[in-house]
């Protein structure tokens, strides 16, 4: 079967950094012999073999109470708390995101700590370029693409009608991301849910517009929540369609 195109882009202050996430993902692969990136991508297993940067995971509440990672560029040196180890994605997002300090910030500073999720203005530049590249490494643009063709075939979805819907606010949208494709693609790609959603909130369609409305957000980060209600959809000769009145669902 023929997959319709779905060209995706970064925004353009992200390019760089992008890139660099690209790169380092390829190196990995190329080093371990491997022809394409395996799902979830195991960033700490590739932090020491190939990356050639020490790892160890161990208490880090003698630098601060909160910390979950610390990254020293100048000793080669990346540092996991083990407070992290009993969630697996924030674990493996905080690897990533250490991973970024190391490739991208030699010289700024010699210590950066990984500190509990803040809001985003909150966040100093350093932070979100590490947060950009953890995305980046964790979830390339040409896996993301992939893995949503993927997920159309998996669950029946039309490839057209399905994919065009993600990209806008509508009831259908919401519930096409909230019950088929968010949970596929956190699951697949390791990831947690608000990382997912904001991965896809910095990407753009080909027409420079964002793949993800902004006010969509909100709804969104609430799917992880099950409220019990019953459904309002139903996935009818492949697209979220509301059943007729009368007629009855399991």
């Amino acid at each position: 079967m023929s997959h319709p195109p779905l060209l995706l882009q970064v925004e353009p202050r992200a390019r760089k950094i992008e890139q660099r996430a690209s790169d380092c993902l390829e190196r990995c692969c190329e080093s371990l012999g491997l022809k394409r990136a395996p799902l979830p991508i195991p960033v700490d297993r590739w932090i020491e073999c190939p990356l050639g940067i020490r790892f160890g995971i161990t208490d880090l509440s003698y630098i601060s109470p909160d910390v979950l990672g610390a990254a020293s560029p100048s000793d080669n040196e990346i540092l996991i708390s083990e407070s992290v180890l009993s969630n697996e994605a924030r674990f493996r997002f905080t690897c990533a995101h250490e991973l970024g300090h190391m490739l991208l910030h030699k010289g700024k500073r010699r210590l950066f700590r990984d500190t509990q999720e803040r809001p985003l203005p909150d966040v100093n530049l350093l932070e979100r370029q590490a947060d950009r590249f953890a995305a980046a490494f964790l979830m390339p643009v040409s896996l993301l693409v992939r893995e949503l063709v993927n997920t159309c075939d998996e669950q029946g979805v039309t490839h057209k009608e399905g994919i065009a819907e993600l990209m806008l606010d509508t009831p259908e949208s919401d519930w096409l991301w909230k019950k088929v494709f968010l949970p596929t693609l956190t699951r697949r790609f390791g990831m947690s849910l608000q990382a997912t959603i904001f991965r896809f909130r910095e990407l753009r369609r080909f027409d420079g517009r964002s793949f993800l409305f902004e006010r969509s957000l909100d709804r969104l980060l609430q799917s992880a929540k099950a409220d019990g209600r019953k459904e309002s959809f139903r996935l009818i000769d492949g697209f979220p369609r509301r059943p007729l009145r009368g007629l009855l669902f399991e």
